[in-house]
């Protein structure tokens, strides 16, 4: 797929998906009719196991929900409690593109395994997920969305792959604690390209 067409990859449910949604009782997740876009996550649960032919992580589907702090409607919630439940999740090969927001504020996530065909992480896909330590991205993936990964504060790993052709803007932004980002032999200056000039000094070739 060339870029143009991973992009045109719709990340937000249509209307017509969400009136013939299906959900699947054991998991509690909310699948397109056709079962390729998981729409919704019922409760959030600590443990999610997403179904094979599941082609789209839809946009927010994990991500913390102001309800989830148990304070009143209105009432501020202190940064501290802006997370969500999800703890551990499971990913199959099928997923070609996470959505935007889709794991923002999951903040007991502290790791995930991304699947071997992942083409696209999108815009704020994994912002504020402060547990999350490492990232390794798998062969197939070519675009990075801009704040996919900002503010993962504890994120001290990042391992990039060599079709990867676009990283957004702030991607890394706020990850106060990375130490190396690791990019295949010989294309640390295809990186540096790709980079801000402030995470240069992360890259490692291996």
């Amino acid at each position: 797929m060339s870029l143009e067409e991973i992009l045109a990859v719709p990340t937000a449910p249509s209307q017509r998906q969400l009136e013939e949604d299906l959900w699947d009782d054991d998991t509690r997740l909310c699948y397109s009719a056709d079962g390729k876009y998981l729409l919704d996550a019922e409760n959030f649960p600590g443990e999610i196991t997403v179904k094979e032919g599941c082609k789209v992580i839809c946009d927010d589907v994990f991500a913390f929900q102001d309800y989830m702090a148990g304070l009143k409607i209105g009432e501020e919630i202190p940064l501290e409690d802006r997370s969500s439940y999800l703890e551990k999740i499971k990913l199959p090969a099928s997923v070609t593109h996470i959505g935007d927001g889709a794991f923002a504020e999951c903040g007991e996530l502290i790791s995930i395994k991304l699947p071997t065909g992942l083409l696209m992480i999108g815009k704020s896909a994994f912002i504020d997920c402060w547990q999350l330590e490492r990232v390794s991205l798998p062969a197939a993936t070519r675009i990075i969305g801009p704040q996919a990964f900002q503010g993962c504060i504890n994120l001290y790993q990042v391992r990039l792959n060599k079709a990867l052709e676009v990283i957004g803007e702030d991607a890394f932004d706020d990850c106060e604690s990375l130490e190396k980002i690791i990019v295949p032999k010989g294309m640390k200056d295809h990186f540096k390209g790709l980079l801000p000039k402030s995470l240069h000094k992360y890259l490692k070739e291996s």
